[in-house]
């Protein structure tokens, strides 16, 4: 018997350390939080609207203030009191209403706060790759015409919205979207089967457009001033899409050969398109996500339900990232002779803040900037294609509590 028990025992053993192993490996994938020293970054001066940080503290404020339900938040791979983000948030609104002086304030950071950055697998600090979006203005009418042809719809009445989590925490916090066929919930229609097979009543449209590539550009950027021919300007806004797998119009005429990467803008691919009507309607529907719209009264709005504000609101990964969360932009900004108003005052750093996330923006390098309405504010978002360092700032008397 003991010749049988002795090496039972050094069999289960192996297999105890090597299960330790395993799930100390699994522990250590994924995005690292690593605490710098100032020495460690060059930021320059922040040369910044202060009224637009002002406004963007107060609505990340709002936004805290609005899951009170919730007192801790995920960043990579430790985790954030609300309370303690409100801390960080209340403290920067003091400085940048009281500090006299550019090098003032940049001094007060250094003196206050922590900077923060997220790691890679590998241990290095992950490169941001940040892209901009934008609210565009389009015109519309409320009634289909011959020059205004293209409707934006509403939610079908057919689209259903599930999250799993709901079902079974156990679930991946995820949004699924389907149709019911039967007694089953069946993936829904993609771009060309709206367009070509299963057109929706005339009476779900809010408004028509005149080109396809305005509704496209609507579809990207997920709101827009909409100038009616008949009526006031209103807001249109992201309400659903049907779910399916989002593909990039710009990744698909790079990998066909039609644009270069040093072409690859929003005016450049508009003017293609333009000129190539049937091939460019043929080369959308390899793109089969389809966003549904609804009016709002005011815009555009970050998925947590505050306005967003030019050149201070970032989309960012919901999933690795808290809300609300005050992090400095440092980056290289693209050369270009026209921009938004912020823009041309705001070549340095900027003091950005988690107020929307985005169905391309995943991961934890990832980051999406909103410029600003109408064509200067879609000029710098079409040529925002930049690496970027994003320092995480929170108070020194913030403590982070690590993943158990």
């Amino acid at each position: 018997m003991k010749s049988i028990i002795a090496p039972l025992f050094i069999f289960l053993g192996l297999v105890g350390i090597g299960l330790l192993f395993f799930l100390s490996q699994k522990a250590n994938k994924g995005p690292r939080l690593k605490r710098l020293s100032w020495d460690e970054v060059t930021i320059g001066q922040i040369h910044q609207d202060r009224a637009l940080v002002l406004s963007g503290i107060f609505k990340s404020i709002q936004i805290l203030d609005g899951k009170g339900e919730q007192d801790t938040f995920q960043l990579a791979d430790a985790y954030v009191s609300r309370k303690a983000l409100l801390a960080s948030l209340k403290r920067l609104q003091d400085l940048f209403a009281d500090s006299s002086s550019q090098e003032g304030l940049l001094q007060s950071l250094r003196d206050e706060f922590i900077p923060y950055e997220i790691q890679d697998n590998s241990g290095d600090t992950g490169s941001m790759l940040v892209t901009g979006y934008f609210q565009p203005r389009l015109k519309a009418s409320t009634n289909e015409t011959g020059q205004f042809a293209y409707p934006v719809y509403g939610w079908p009445p057919d689209l259903i919205k599930v999250h799993l989590t709901r079902f079974d925490p156990a679930l991946p916090a995820k949004t699924i979207w389907g149709r019911v066929v039967g007694r089953q919930l069946v993936p829904y229609y993609s771009r060309k089967d709206i367009e070509e097979k299963h057109p929706f009543p005339k009476g779900l449209a809010l408004c028509w457009l005149s080109s396809p590539v305005d509704l496209l550009e609507l579809q990207i950027q997920g709101s827009a001033i909409i100038d009616l021919d008949k009526g006031p300007t209103r807001f249109i806004h992201y309400a659903a899409s049907n779910g399916l797998e989002y593909k990039s119009i710009g990744k698909i005429l790079i990998k066909k050969g039609i644009l270069q990467p040093g072409q690859l803008d929003w005016p450049s691919i508009r003017q293609w398109a333009q000129t190539h009507k049937k091939q460019f309607g043929e080369l959308v529907y390899e793109n089969p996500r389809y966003i549904f719209f609804q009016w709002e009264e005011k815009g555009p709005i970050g998925c947590y339900g505050k306005v967003l504000v030019p050149g201070t609101s970032v989309a960012l990964d919901d999933t690795v990232f808290p809300p609300a969360m005050p992090a400095l932009l440092v980056m290289k900004w693209p050369d270009i002779k026209k921009g938004p108003k912020w823009f041309r005052k705001a070549q340095g750093p900027l003091l950005v803040f988690h107020h929307d996330k985005g169905s391309a923006i995943k991961g934890p390098f990832r980051l999406d900037l909103y410029c600003g309405s109408g064509n200067e504010a879609g000029l710098l978002a079409g040529r925002l294609k930049n690496r970027a360092r994003l320092l995480i700032l929170l108070h020194r008397s913030v403590r982070l509590r690590e993943q158990s």
